[in-house]
């Protein structure tokens, strides 16, 4: 049996991309109102733009990274029919199916999220 396909939190980033509009739109609001000077609104803007970048790259590395080690750990030495054996029960959790079948789409490599196959 395999274990579920459980990939890496995204609080962090979904935190960042939620928070940080609003951050800009009440400095923009203080800015309008002349309440903080220009200079202090782009450094805001500046660094909502930094963080979010910040928290989606790691969010991104941390998934790539589980992805290679549940590939390495759990599938790489099965078969490919063996795999398709396993996910085909009806406990076999969704994410855990479809990770399965994504990699036996892609020939059996291991690609980072969002990587498509190249075919031929």
């Amino acid at each position: 049996m395999l274990p579920d396909y459980q990939p890496p939190n995204a609080q962090r980033a979904s935190l960042a991309v939620g928070v940080s509009p609003l951050i800009v739109l009440v400095t923009f609001t203080l800015l309008v109102s002349k309440v903080i000077a220009p200079d202090t609104a782009f450094a805001l803007f500046g660094a909502c733009t930094v963080w979010v970048i910040h928290e989606m790259s790691a969010f991104q590395r941390l998934l790539d990274g589980y992805n290679r080690r549940y590939v390495s750990a759990h599938l790489e030495w099965r078969s490919s029919e063996a795999l398709l054996a396993m996910v085909g029960a009806s406990d076999v959790h969704p994410q855990t199916r479809a990770f399965v079948q994504g990699f036996i789409a892609a020939d059996r490599q291991f690609l980072r999220d969002g990587q498509a196959a190249r075919l031929g």
